[in-house]
């Protein structure tokens, strides 16, 4: 007989396509990000604003008649509190990156929030550290270095944007850790809505002066970004239902890569050789940590 777990990954095409939705999602929703910062110059706090306010509205129609959403929650569990705090600050700090770094280098710095998850959940949760993470993670530091131009004895050339953007990595991966816990007693609508919720909260005083200069463009290529992250996060949750954490991540994986290069194409962004190479080893060092040790989880499940 057939556990329910074992008919979901017989539906491999279904997890795909949820896949490649996210990662179409995704991608268009920081191309539209540089775009929006770059050449239409809109405040990222208004960008936040947006993402938020769709999101939360989303979260409310899908979720609410069901009863598995519970908006009080946000502010009375302190762990639902800081799930919504640390993914505010940590989507402010790519939202607010994304123009002066690129969409490239921004989703690559961001996307190292892998390796700073699987480090904290060694303390926090007692997650093992096998070898094939900590390979990881020495590829995604060393990849780390060369994107950012951070070698020894070049601390001073770090800029505050990669500052700022490592900084959104380390919150993403608070983020993870937290969620990881919360998913022992509360729903997914309500553990998202909370950062809905607290982005709102934070986004809203700063672009409160900058709504009346929106133009009906500005409304509608915000109100589509805001809906591309809702959506792509949606899908890749569904995707992860049919997919294995291997295969799951590995559509993830392409996500900075498909960014980066609709970035360099659509808006010339630069890349060294250097930086390119970094690149790379970010992604393949982020994909070991992320599946490293799955197989054999596998193997003695």
């Amino acid at each position: 007989m057939s556990t329910p777990s074992s008919e979901l990954l017989h539906h491999p095409r279904r997890g795909a396509l949820a896949m490649l939705i996210s990662l179409t999602c995704f991608s268009g929703n920081a191309l539209l990000l540089k775009d929006l910062a770059s050449h239409r110059h809109i405040d990222p706090w208004m960008s936040m604003s947006f993402r938020g306010a769709v999101g939360l509205i989303m979260t409310i129609v899908l979720f609410a008649p069901a009863g598995s959403l519970k908006l009080r929650r946000s502010f009375q569990s302190w762990l639902l509190a800081s799930r919504g705090v640390f993914g505010a600050l940590g989507t402010a700090a790519y939202y607010t990156t994304i123009g002066p770094l690129g969409a490239g280098k921004a989703t690559l710095i961001g996307n190292t929030w892998t390796i700073f998850a699987a480090i904290m959940a060694a303390f926090v949760l007692h997650e093992r550290l096998g070898l094939v993470k900590l390979f990881g993670i020495v590829l995604a530091l060393t990849g780390l270095s060369l994107l950012t131009g951070l070698a020894p004895g070049t601390i001073a050339q770090f800029g505050h944007h990669e500052l700022i953007a490592l900084t959104g990595a380390v919150l993403a991966a608070a983020v993870v850790v937290v969620i990881r816990q919360l998913t022992r007693t509360e729903t997914s609508a309500t553990i998202f809505s909370s950062q809905c919720i607290y982005a709102l909260l934070l986004s809203v005083p700063l672009a409160a002066s900058h709504f009346t200069s929106l133009n009906v463009m500005d409304v509608v290529l915000l109100t589509a970004a805001a809906l591309c992250a809702s959506f792509g996060q949606l899908a890749m949750t569904e995707g992860f239902r049919f997919l294995s954490v291997a295969a799951g991540g590995a559509f993830q994986m392409t996500v900075p890569v498909v960014i980066s290069l609709s970035s360099i194409l659509l808006f010339a962004e630069p890349f060294t050789a250097a930086q390119a190479v970094g690149g790379v080893l970010v992604l393949w060092g982020s994909y070991h940590t992320v599946v490293g040790g799955f197989s054999k989880k596998v193997r003695t499940a």
